[in-house]
């Protein structure tokens, strides 16, 4: 009887001890706090800090998307929201070019290195075209002084350019550059014109410089020792600070990065190299590897605690390569001995900016998939909303669907569902670091990458 009464007692004790005990929150950590607290409001949904990003965004995605809706009302003459893109072709211009002096055609066929087989079509465009980046500007019948006015292209359009060529002067400006285009109009019939050189920016794909980035890519791999540099969300240590900055003059920062020393006999010079990063090792010592990195210069010292051999890059059969100065990607795979273009398409990349940061260039692994992760507001520190088909390969920087923003009501926030299409999508950079995707295109890439085999090469 006294024993029973004794572990009764005891029984007692314990759960009076755990009813006093302190919140396992930490009062000094906002994150954990805003995590239990969606957690209340979504029971549902899956908030955890390996889900919990800062804000992905560089500029309020509700100015993409009324962006987007301005686009579509106003019947823009955009190449993706245009009918009859397959009869844009190149002969038969429908203009007369006498009297013109033509320095450059573009969207000709040229034989290429590797296979094309399109496995996502969706937005399809055309290798060359003009982003417009006026709010603004006149289309016209001739590039020469007696010209009248066709149409008018709007800001972000996306336009086939056909021709480079001498014109007229425009304007008051010491310039005579123009362009030939095409688009569809509203009646869904084939236009041709001319628009003056400055208003937009030529875009292309360059779809031969991203295959030789992966051959480049690959054989390094096959002759070399590598692992990828480990260091998520600092998990392996935060790296020393740089004369008391957490950037070095490269625009990387130390969050999520690890320290590259050029000597060790003088630790002050280093920079950082971002997670995600493979890193080919030329020599190692009890404490650091001596590595190499594809798009750095020289050779550096690594400690060893912030490379993981493990989980590794086994071979390379797929590769997503991102063009930051084009605003576009590349998806191969491969097949046999060759290399084939799968997919391509645009892509929004990451701004530099005093809070926010270039999508890091370089050859990455795919670290980890999220089918969906969360990110803060980056003035309240409340999850502003979530990214769909989030495929993780440096850092906190991910390929992933147009970002969905939530709507609050009566202090809960309420899901309005994926949103497919941004119009911004491939005209200039507006994330935090991110590659933004059209979100079928990330639902593509979601389910066709694998962390063993897949490969992110970046370059500008």
């Amino acid at each position: 009887m006294k024993k029973n009464c004794y572990f009764l007692f005891l029984i007692v004790c314990i759960i009076f001890i755990v009813s006093c005990s302190p919140k396992t929150i930490n009062r000094g950590d906002n994150r954990n706090k805003i995590v239990e607290e969606e957690k209340q409001l979504n029971k549902d949904v899956r908030y955890d800090e390996n889900y919990l990003e800062s804000n992905i965004n560089d500029i309020n995605i509700r100015e993409d998307e009324d962006i987007t809706e301005s686009a579509i009302k106003r019947g823009s003459i955009d190449y993706l929201l245009s009918s009859n893109q397959d009869t844009m072709k190149n002969s038969n211009l429908g203009i007369s070019l006498a009297n013109v002096l033509v320095t450059k055609t573009f969207n000709l066929e040229k034989k290429r290195n590797f296979d094309i087989d399109l496995m996502y079509n969706k937005y399809l465009m055309p290798n060359d075209y003009i982003v417009i980046t006026e709010e603004k500007t006149n289309i016209y019948n001739s590039p020469m002084e007696e010209r009248t006015v066709l149409s008018e292209a709007y800001l972000y359009e996306k336009i086939k350019v056909i021709n480079e060529l001498e014109g007229s002067q425009i304007n008051e400006k010491n310039m005579n550059k123009w362009y030939s285009i095409a688009w569809t109009n509203k009646n869904g019939e084939l236009s041709y014109g001319f628009i003056p050189e400055n208003v937009g920016l030529l875009r292309t794909f360059r779809f031969d410089k991203m295959y030789d980035s992966i051959i480049e890519f690959e054989k390094q791999l096959k002759n070399s020792r590598y692992g990828y540099v480990s260091n998520y969300k600092n998990i392996n240590g935060a790296p020393p600070l740089i004369n008391n900055k957490n950037t070095d003059k490269f625009g990387i920062n130390a969050y999520q990065s690890a320290p590259l020393y050029y000597n060790l006999k003088d630790m002050k010079e280093m920079r950082y190299v971002p997670d995600g990063m493979i890193v080919f090792i030329l020599d190692e010592s009890n404490e650091y590897f001596k590595v190499k990195i594809m798009d750095y210069e020289g050779e550096y010292w690594i400690p060893k605690k912030y490379v993981s051999l493990e989980n590794n890059l086994n071979v390379l059969l797929k590769a997503v390569v991102v063009d930051i100065n084009n605003q576009n990607e590349g998806v191969f795979e491969k097949r046999g001995d060759r290399w084939t273009l799968v997919s391509y398409g645009l892509a929004t990349t990451g701004v530099q900016g005093t809070y926010t940061f270039e999508t890091p260039v370089g050859k990455f692994k795919v670290l980890e998939k999220k089918d969906r992760f969360y990110y803060l507001n980056d003035i309240t520190k409340e999850i502003a909303g979530y990214a769909p088909y989030g495929i993780r390969f440096a850092q906190g920087a991910y390929i992933h669907g147009v970002p969905v923003e939530y709507i609050k009501s009566d202090g809960e926030n309420i899901d309005p569902g994926h949103k497919e299409f941004l119009f911004t999508i491939g005209t200039v950079p507006r994330s935090h670091k991110c590659v933004r995707n059209y979100t079928s295109h990330a639902k593509y890439l979601y389910d066709w990458v694998d962390t063993n085999n897949t490969g992110v090469i970046v370059f500008k």
